[in-house]
């Protein structure tokens, strides 16, 4: 009778212990479900579309219209997902090189003289801001036409080329006035050439209006040069693969070397 009590006792253990590894096998599978049926959580950068950071705080004009900010921001580590937190106090309308408060009428501009990002923009369009110079605003054609389109893939200095007119007097005062342009043109396109050169930069000369540059993660962009670049009229632009191009003064010495050079690295 010992016996089999031991027996049964022993084969009730088994099969208890049975059921509960079916058991916690079955859940395990229903965690796994869950866990991968889960829809991935998003980013808040995500829903940035520009961000400005200053000493006296920080600004979020967030992708639905929403301003976000708030005074003496601390802007360490996770900041944005915690500026996202912060209450909204007004909404914005988007222009290509300003945006405007629609509460108070006031007009925020993203650039200053030649292009030049004003200092404070983290993000602008939802692209980060890696140097001052960076190409954010475009024009870009509505119809590509591939016949009027050059394809660059490859680090280069991007010089465009300039308005070709022609006038019934050649001795006019506008004629004379674009002649010498055209003087200054040449002069300082050639000496952007040498000077890239010796920083081991190939020169590009645009025959074309429409430029195409290959960029990682995304469709290749397209710009048409004959249009304004970051608001302002550009000459030349320097590509590094990869990279969003950034704007290039046409007078070297006008540019800022150690920004160039820590762009190419």
């Amino acid at each position: 009778m010992i016996k089999y009590f031991k027996y049964f006792l022993i084969l009730t253990i088994a099969v208890s212990c049975k059921k509960e590894e079916v058991q916690e096998v079955e859940q395990i599978k229903k965690d796994s479900i869950i866990t991968g049926s889960k829809t991935p959580t998003e980013n808040p950068r995500d829903q940035v579309q520009h961000l400005f950071t200053a000493n006296g705080g920080s600004i979020l004009y967030l992708k639905n219209g929403e301003i976000k900010g708030q005074a003496r921001f601390d802007t360490d580590g996770d900041f944005i997902t915690e500026l996202m937190k912060t209450e909204t106090y007004g909404n914005y309308t988007d222009y290509d090189d300003y945006l405007i408060d629609k509460k108070n009428k006031d007009t925020t501009f993203f650039f200053n003289d030649f292009g030049k990002i004003d200092e404070g923009w983290n993000i602008l369009k939802g692209v980060s801001i890696e140097n001052p110079m960076q190409v954010v605003s475009y024009k870009s054609p509505k119809k590509p036409n591939s016949s009027q389109t050059e394809n660059i893939s490859e680090t280069r200095l991007i010089i465009f080329a300039p308005e070709l007119k022609t006038f019934a007097d050649e001795n006019s005062t506008e004629a004379d006035t674009y002649f010498k342009a055209m003087d200054d043109w040449n002069f300082y396109s050639l000496e952007l050439d040498e000077s890239f050169e010796r920083l081991r930069v190939k020169t590009h000369y645009m025959k074309k209006r429409f430029l195409s540059l290959d960029l990682p993660n995304q469709k290749n962009i397209t710009i048409d040069t004959q249009s304004k670049i970051n608001g302002h009229k550009v000459l030349a632009l320097l590509y590094k693969k990869g990279k969003m191009p950034i704007i290039i003064s046409l007078i070297f010495n006008d540019n800022n070397l150690d920004e160039i050079k820590k762009y190419l690295k």
